[in-house]
């Protein structure tokens, strides 16, 4: 038996000393930003949209009485994001209701989510986003609704809570296999859920967006080279006016059809996964240690990066500092990573990506 233990722990550490070229810094690894300036800007990489239909549901973002938030028509796969504040003065219920206004039986699909009401916006963001990108998984059976039928996500919210939530479906006619057709509905109310969500008349919007928009993830290439020394890339950056730093390809028109089909942006991206490869070469030919950090220079709030599948967190976090996500340690040829991130609920844009060559 010792003999046993012995060689496991060998093992272990052989192990441990061979798989790691990705380690994952403590929440609180945060340093000032003038530390990691100056920088050069990368190169742009030019994201595709993909996936299906995003419903953006943030206004209202406060409401005090029963109501719709958004209402809005989907075939197919489609992610729902929405956050939104109780200021009633009692607890009540955020729902999202997916009910079938076609005229097939229809089977519903869940393919991740995450929900959380918090005191705090930032808050109940960061967990929603970490639940779904951890829960993100191929599709798994939820319900069967013939014509008329509605299912209910529902989410209790103290008085002063924010209900942040992002859950992705997929709907198909039970008969054909074929991409079917449902009605998402966001809303809230004090007591039993209502009958119908079709009948739930829509609440005033405010200086908030709501909307549908085409495409609910963007994916692309981002390269680096370690002979760059620090360098940075912005994402979820103001789709338009002098702080605009986007992507080309990072945004598209959405419109929203609770306010008579108007055109809207999704500034900040807000429900929208960026699935990046990135590629970093060494021109130095040597092994080479490389900080990531993320800097939401816009503002504040708590963010989530997955790197190669691992989730980190940060916590609180000002544009006046940068939080060390990842430290990669890149071979002589250079490494390929795989990065997802999104803009949590109660967060600010953009969250500036820097590369820094380690000083350890």
């Amino acid at each position: 038996m010792k003999k046993k233990l012995t060689l496991s722990f060998f093992l272990s550490l052989l192990l441990l000393f061979l798989i790691p070229f990705t380690s994952f810094a403590a929440e609180k690894t945060t340093v000032p930003i003038e530390d990691l300036k100056p920088a050069v800007h990368l190169e742009k990489p030019t994201l595709q949209p993909t996936g299906g239909t995003l419903i953006l549901s943030d206004s209202p973002e406060t409401y005090k009485e029963d109501g719709a938030f958004y209402r809005d028509s989907v075939t197919g796969e489609f992610r729902i994001f929405w956050h939104h504040q109780n200021r009633s003065g009692e607890t009540r219920t955020v729902a999202v209701a997916i009910t079938n206004t076609s005229d097939q039986t229809v089977q519903l699909f869940d393919k991740g989510q995450g929900v959380t009401a918090d005191y705090y916006p930032d808050v109940a963001g960061k967990q929603a986003l970490v639940a779904f990108l951890e829960n993100k998984s191929e599709k798994k059976y939820v319900t069967t609704l013939d014509p008329g039928e509605s299912y209910f996500l529902e989410t209790s919210a103290e008085d002063l809570y924010t209900v942040s939530g992002i859950a992705q479906f997929v709907v198909y006619n039970k008969h054909g296999n074929d991409k079917g057709t449902v009605t998402v509905t966001t809303l809230n109310y004090l007591n039993e859920k209502p009958e119908n969500p079709l009948d739930v008349p829509v609440l005033p919007g405010d200086t908030h967006t709501r909307g549908t928009f085409p495409h609910f993830e963007r994916t692309g290439t981002l390269n680096y080279d370690t002979e760059l020394g620090n360098a940075y890339i912005r994402l979820s950056s103001a789709a338009s006016g002098q702080w605009s730093d986007k992507l080309p390809g990072e945004y598209e028109a959405g419109v929203s059809a609770v306010d008579n089909n108007e055109p809207v942006i999704n500034n900040g991206n807000y429900g929208v996964t960026y699935n990046l490869d990135i590629k970093i070469a060494n021109s130095l030919s040597s092994p080479q240690l490389i900080d990531v950090y993320d800097n939401p220079s816009g503002g504040f709030g708590r963010y989530v990066m997955s790197w190669n599948g691992h989730v980190s967190t940060s916590g609180y976090l000002s544009y006046l500092n940068a939080w060390k996500f990842a430290d990669l340690n890149v071979g002589a040829n250079g490494n390929d990573y795989n990065f997802v991130t999104s803009l949590p609920g109660g967060a600010s844009g953009p969250s500036v990506i820097y590369f820094v060559p380690s000083s350890n």
